[in-house]
C-alpha cells in the first residue's frame, strides 16, 4: 500500500526534459480523475463506490523534444481494485497492442495518429498495489516503443521502491 501525497509516486522529470505544468506534479480529485472518460458522471460514481483515494498527474516535454509524456495514478483502498481498473481498460478499434518486455500483466497501445493533435500515442496502463497507473507518450508517427517501455520501467520502479 502507498500512503502519503501520491505525487510522490510519480515518475520523476528527467534531468534534461522540462516539466509542463507543475513541476511536483497535479493532484487529482475524482471529478478530475474521472473526466477523461467519456461517460464521466458514471465513472466519478464508480470511483465513489470502489473506494478512491486520490490521484496525481505529471507532464513533460523530453529534452530532445520529440515526445511529450504524461503520467496519472490512481491510489484506491485496495491492491484488487487497483488490478480491476487496471484489467478494465480496454483496446479501442484502431488501436494495436504490444507486451511490455518484463511486465505481463500491463498492457501497451499503439494509438495512430490523432489528426485534431497532429500526433501519435503511445499508451500503457498497469498496477502496483492500490495504485493504478497509466503512462502516454506523444509524437510523431511513428513514436518508438521503447520510449514508453522506458517510461514503464521506471514508473514501476518509482511505485515499487518509492526511488
Amino acid at each position: 500500500m502507498h500512503s502519503g501525497d501520491i505525487r510522490y509516486f510519480l515518475l520523476p522529470v528527467p534531468s534534461d526534459a522540462s516539466a509542463v505544468g507543475t513541476p511536483d506534479g497535479d493532484a487529482l480529485t475524482a471529478a478530475a480523475a474521472a473526466a477523461p472518460y467519456s461517460n464521466s458522471s458514471e465513472v466519478l460514481k464508480l470511483l465513489g463506490q470502489v473506494g478512491f483515494k486520490g490521484g496525481a498527474t505529471r507532464a513533460y516535454q523530453t529534452g530532445d523534444a520529440k515526445y511529450h509524456v504524461t503520467v496519472r495514478l490512481l491510489r484506491f483502498g485496495s491492491a484488487d481494485v487497483a488490478r480491476a481498473w487496471a484489467n478494465a481498460d480496454k483496446e479501442m478499434p484502431g488501436w494495436s497492442s504490444f507486451s511490455i518486455p518484463g511486465y505481463p500483466d500491463e498492457k501497451a497501445y499503439d494509438i495512430p495518429l490523432d489528426a485534431s493533435l497532429g500526433e501519435a500515442r503511445l499508451r500503457a496502463v498497469g498496477f502496483r498495489g492500490d495504485v493504478f497507473f497509466e503512462v502516454n507518450v506523444y509524437g510523431q508517427p511513428p513514436v518508438d516503443h521503447a520510449v514508453l517501455i522506458d517510461r514503464v520501467r521506471k514508473q514501476i520502479d518509482r511505485l515499487d521502491t518509492g526511488r
